[in-house]
């Protein structure tokens, strides 16, 4: 099966952003529990390759963007915000590594 698709979780102007650059599935969740039942929602679906989520959002739901990211497909990628990066995507990648390599490596 090809994964194609790619998703987009934000707040609502990076949304509209990828949305116009023809990511058609988006969500704007606004509580922790939106979140996880988005990333869920996007992450169950066998066609999505790729799925983006502001680093703000993703800090509230990291535990399960760890636990999510074992899987080779779909890819979770954090991204800014227009605020700028808060510096989540590093905390993410770093364990990741540790996990996937047994050592802690400092990026």
């Amino acid at each position: 099966m090809v994964s194609d698709k790619i998703a987009v979780i934000g707040d609502r102007d990076t949304v509209t952003g990828f949305r116009m650059v023809g990511v058609s599935q988006s969500a704007v969740p606004k509580t922790p529990g939106q979140i996880q039942e988005s990333l869920m929602r996007f992450f169950r679906d066998p066609s999505m390759g790729l799925i983006l989520i502001t680093e703000p959002l993703a800090e509230q739901i990291e535990d399960t963007i760890l636990e999510l990211s074992a899987a080779p497909v779909p890819v979770i990628l954090l991204i800014p915000n227009r605020d700028g990066t808060t510096g989540t995507y590093e905390i993410v990648l770093r364990e990741l590594i540790r996990k996937a390599v047994g050592i802690e490596i400092n990026i």
